[in-house]
Order: structure tokens, then sequence, then C-alpha cells
């Protein structure tokens, strides 16, 4: 006779990128082994590729996780681990004065709330811009799978960053003609971009400089200075 097996509960979250409203699981004791023993091996493909694999376990539905924004990941991921391991996230928060042997002493601890933690959207932000004359650019978030693509590059190498640039750009367009980017071959959008005068390249790179981010503003006092701290906290790696 087959043992009985567990029936988990579902939630529903929106998508930051996309306002598509999707259903997900909790973790399950498999999906948290998975993530220890990725953690534990300190490699970041393995930690990458497990992530992904994980939250795509989760979600109930036809989304395809490598192809959302990594501020689209970072989201699902806080929201899924506060439904299985709590809705708070305890923080470490430092004094940014040097208290010599009191610097342990020098910190707190604070608790967020998964909830007040959210995608930041700068206003200014815009994925589409006028480069020349006529002619200009339609910008694509960078997805996990992206990311992946470029895990094992040096992280000082420069061309990482024009590849993904050139990756992330969906169309190019005229007066006359939208041209898609996944129709040209690399060679040609190298040379587009590599043709571009600084300013302009400029406004591409604002693209990714203001493009939404995971954060939460804290507020705090030092137990042993009483300075006051207003931070910004990012990225899903500050809350864990």
């Amino acid at each position: 006779m087959a043992l009985p097996i567990n029936t988990t509960p579902t939630y529903t979250v929106t998508i930051p990128s996309t306002n598509q409203q999707i259903s997900y699981r909790p973790f399950l004791v498999k999906d948290q082994k998975n993530l220890l023993v990725a953690q534990q091996s300190e490699n970041q493909k393995v930690m990458a590729d497990t992530l992904k694999s994980v939250i795509q376990s989760c979600i109930v539905g036809e989304i395809d996780v490598s192809k959302l924004a990594t501020f689209d990941i970072e989201y699902l991921f806080l929201h899924i681990r506060g439904k299985s391991v709590g809705e708070e996230v305890p923080l470490l928060l430092k004094c940014d004065e040097d208290h010599g042997e009191d610097n342990e002493k020098a910190q707190i601890k604070y608790t967020v709330r998964v909830d007040d933690i959210q995608v930041h959207k700068d206003p200014n932000h815009t994925n589409k811009f006028e480069l020349f004359n006529d002619v200009g650019i339609q910008m694509k978030y960078p997805s996990f799978e992206m990311i992946d693509k470029f895990q094992n590059a040096k992280q000082d190498d420069a061309s990482v960053m024009f590849n993904v640039i050139a990756d992330c750009i969906d169309f190019i367009y005229d007066s006359n003609e939208v041209y898609s980017a996944q129709d040209q071959s690399p060679e040609e959008i190298s040379q587009f971009l590599e043709n571009l005068t600084t300013e302009q390249f400029d406004k591409v790179q604002s693209f990714f400089e203001s493009m939404p981010k995971l954060t939460h503003e804290v507020e705090y006092n030092c137990p042993v200075c009483g300075k006051h701290h207003k931070v910004r906290i990012e990225g899903l790696q500050s809350f864990f």
C-alpha cells in the first residue's frame, strides 16, 4: 500500500516585470536540501542552476524561470522562502564608524517582513532610447538564462558587459523599419554598438544602471555611538 503524500498549499504573487499573477508552493524538504548542498559547494554555477531548478519546481503553471528578469527571480525566491521558513528576515546591521574593540557591539539585529521588501522602480527608468537621426533601440531585461551564460567569465572582463548589452537588445528601429535583434548576427549587433558615440552608448548603459532592484530602506541607531543610519539594502544576497 502506498504511503500518503502531503499536499502543499499554494499562494499567489505578481511578477514585477510583467505584472502577471502566478501561483507557487513553498519549498519542500528536498528543495531545501538541494539549496543547502549547492550553497556548501561554493560554486556559483551550481548555486545558480539549483536556484533556478528549485524556483521552477515551486511555480504552478507554464512559466519558464530561465526567461524571467533577474529581479523577478530574486522577488520570487524571497516570497517562496517567506512561505517556507517564515515571513520575517533577520538582518545584522553595523555602524559605519570604526569602534575598535567595540566593533562587534556596534551592530544591531533588525527584522524585516518579506512583504516590506519590494522591487524599486526608478521613475526615470526607460527601456527605449533615441540614439541618432531617427534611429532608436529598445532593450529587454537580462534573464536568468543570460546571466548563467556568462557565469564563468571573469568579472573584470569588459567584453562580458558588452556581450550582456548585446544580448539585451530587443530591437533596433528607424522611421521605416523595426529590426529584431534575434534576426541579426552577433557581428551585426556588435558593429552597431561599436559605432555609437560614447554619449549614445551611455544612454544604453543607463538602462542597466536604473534597472529595477530588490530593495528595502532601513533606519537604525548605533548602540555604541548612537549615530543614525539610513541605508538602502539591495539585492537578494543582502537579505540572507
